[in-house]
């Protein structure tokens, strides 16, 4: 098995790369202090139980997401990031990712 190690300009183009992809993994998925913030289920049990303990964590809901189980919330990012260990990803909300008001709730 050969094992493929690429030159110093190589590494020099894959570090880059790997930096500029990292800085718009945290421009882009950071969330805002306070606003509008997209959580993201990770497993089947953080679905079941994103939007009481996103409520249990002072978000008002906004509107459902895009993505499946997704949820577009109003709060602070302090708060929300202990879901983080429920498997439940905050990220930035933009209107690509975000879907209709959720009825009643908007």
């Amino acid at each position: 098995m050969r094992i493929w190690l690429p030159s110093s300009r190589g590494a020099v183009l894959l570090a880059q790369l790997a930096i500029i992809l990292l800085g718009l993994a945290l421009l882009y998925g950071n969330p805002p202090a306070q606003g509008r913030i997209l959580l993201i289920p990770m497993t089947a049990g953080a679905r079941a139980h994103l939007v009481p303990d996103a409520v249990a964590h002072g978000a008002r809901l906004v509107a459902s997401g895009r993505l499946p189980g997704s949820m577009v919330v109003e709060g602070q990012r302090d708060a929300l990031l202990p879901l983080l260990r429920g498997g439940i990803l905050p990220l930035r909300a933009f209107a690509a990712a975000c879907g209709e008001p959720v009825g009643g709730l908007a």
